[in-house]
């Protein structure tokens, strides 16, 4: 079992929350939700690699 998975009741309950059609990853936008759109810069590109 994966460490990320070590509660099942909590990982069915939030399957039954995904909405395919939803932006976000589980559940969706409830009314007095508040969404900000920030910058967030990439740090993919500036990561070292192994040679």
């Amino acid at each position: 079992m994966c460490y990320a998975n070590s509660n099942m009741k909590l990982v069915k309950r939030n399957q039954k929350l995904h909405n395919p059609n939803s932006p976000l990853l589980i559940g969706e936008v409830k009314e007095g939700d508040v969404v900000k759109e920030v910058r967030e810069p990439s740090y993919i590109y500036s990561q070292q690699r192994l040679i």
